[in-house]
């Protein structure tokens, strides 16, 4: 069966975000897995709205506890779906398979209740109404009910499912951990409570055809229901796990942004090719619990699409680059940003390229920067957002600055929007502009983290020069034939 998702229109993109990026970026400290893998999976541009239609729903309480719900719903599915592959005997088949329709008629009776306006719910909520009143459905949940009874006497008198596993449950429920706490409790003791461990013993297959046979009525219940419901089940709703998880967890985080003070903009399409955002905060730093945040400024365009960043260590480098990236990845996937407005073109991509003392192999590390380089060079597509941090930093200083240029060059001709994080001296002669660290003198060269454009070479004066009175290359282009541009 085909389920409607619940962040797509008509089917994700095609292009994915490398995982190293969240890494890179620092979203791994604030999402789980789950949901980084249903957000790296780009949607198509006609979708970003939508999607933006979708989270501003999600601020209605009664709309998130119904996603919640659900989202309990499709980790049992993934559980009973788990423990059913594992199964190693028809009888464990059938008992499981009968658990795990039961989730999925769960899933699908609260699905078909869910509120909220917007496509993408109103899509899923029309999807499930229907399922649940056809015919079928409601024999199968029918069905269903009345062999719950005997899945549950099964269940308490003999099995227990932890997870995957099916388990015998032993005779003594009152483990000697939980009757020491009640005397600790009875004698006045505070004691913190812990989950109480069970010594079950998974069951082998004999042991479990064994069980079948003394309770010949209930397992043959099961393997009937097998019979006739075995196609009923589709792995295709697996795939609400992540998008549930991708969709509550942004919630929280930006429930997190607000009550912080921080102000949050549902960012604008642009029609150009910019990167054009006002006060914006580095969400990462959420997760080091810093509310505090210098915002700053965000300028990208077609005649200043990439930019040299330096300054001194510790000034705010590296934090104004994720700042960067992350926003752009939560524009991508329909989110609002944290700061005062922005307008952001649906570039393809997200690429970074950071540091990585410990993760390069084999060759060493400059070897494995130029390879991950080269990486990123094949796939760009000059429509993409390009990161630099520190990178050639492990070779000789007279090599580093030229890879520098030549990468820098590459990328800025590209198309593609960028900044490159650098200490590299001898790189002021070239026309990529220049960002730099603020630092305010007047006291004792106090760090603002306040990152601005600097003319950082006479290229780039001159270049100041001609765009000040419309004679740079790009304005240019717009005032004479091609031909005539590429002769000046």
């Amino acid at each position: 069966m085909k389920y409607p998702s619940l962040l797509y229109t008509d089917g994700p993109s095609g292009r994915q975000i490398n995982p190293d990026v969240f890494e890179d970026l620092k979203l791994d400290l604030l999402l789980s897995s789950n949901a980084i893998e249903a957000m790296r999976t780009l949607c198509r541009p006609e979708d970003i709205p939508v999607r933006q239609e979708l989270f501003k729903a999600l601020e209605n309480a009664e709309t998130l506890d119904r996603l919640k719900i659900l989202s309990r719903g499709a980790s049992q599915i993934r559980r009973l779906y788990e423990a059913y592959r594992a199964v190693r005997c028809d009888n464990e088949r059938h008992y499981v398979y009968f658990n795990l329709v039961n989730a999925v008629i769960f899933f699908y009776e609260n699905a078909a209740n869910i509120n909220g306006t917007g496509f993408l719910l109103g899509r899923l909520r029309a999807f499930f109404e229907k399922q649940i009143s056809s015919p079928f459905f409601k024999k199968l949940r029918n069905e269903a009910e009345e062999l719950a009874p005997r899945s549950e006497k099964i269940r308490v008198n003999i099995f227990r499912m932890v997870g995957e596993q099916l388990y015998i449950r032993p005779e003594e429920s009152t483990t000697i951990v939980s009757r020491l706490l009640k005397c600790a409790s009875d004698l006045g003791l505070k004691n913190k409570p812990v989950e109480n461990r069970d010594v079950s013993i998974r069951l082998n297959p004999r042991i479990i055809n064994a069980l079948a046979g003394l309770h010949a009525e209930e397992f043959s219940a099961f393997k009937n229901f097998y019979d006739e419901y075995g196609g009923f089940f589709s792995d295709g709703i697996l795939t609400y796990l992540p998008e549930l998880n991708f969709c509550l967890e942004m919630s929280a985080i930006f429930k997190s942004v607000r009550e912080a003070g921080i102000p949050i903009c549902w960012p604008m399409e642009s029609k150009e090719k910019k990167i054009d955002i006002k006060e914006l905060r580095d969400l990462s730093l959420l997760a080091k619990n810093v509310t505090n945040i210098v915002p700053n400024d965000i300028l990208f365009n077609e005649e200043e699409p990439f930019f040299f960043l330096t300054g001194a260590n510790g000034g705010g480098k590296t934090t104004y680059l994720r700042s960067v990236g992350i926003a752009v990845i939560l524009f991508l996937s329909g989110c609002p940003i944290p700061c005062e407005g922005a307008e952001i073109y649906p570039l393809d991509n997200v690429f970074t390229h950071f540091p990585r003392d410990e993760r390069f192999e084999g060759e060493g590390r400059f070897a494995d920067e130029e390879k991950r380089v080269n990486d990123i060079l094949a796939v760009h597509g000059g429509n993409s957002l390009v990161l630099l941090n520190e990178t050639y930093s492990t070779t000789s200083e007279d090599l580093a600055v030229k890879l520098t240029i030549e990468l820098a060059k590459t990328i800025y001709k590209s198309g593609s929007l960028g900044i490159y994080i650098t200490h590299q001296h001898g790189i002021g002669d070239t026309d990529i502009p220049f960002l730099s660290v603020i630092i305010d003198q007047s006291m004792e060269n106090r760090r603002t983290y306040k990152i601005a454009r600097m003319r950082g070479a006479s290229g780039s004066f001159a270049r100041d020069i001609l765009k000040k009175y419309s004679l740079t290359k790009e304005a240019l282009a717009k005032r004479f034939l091609p031909k005539e541009v590429s002769d000046i």
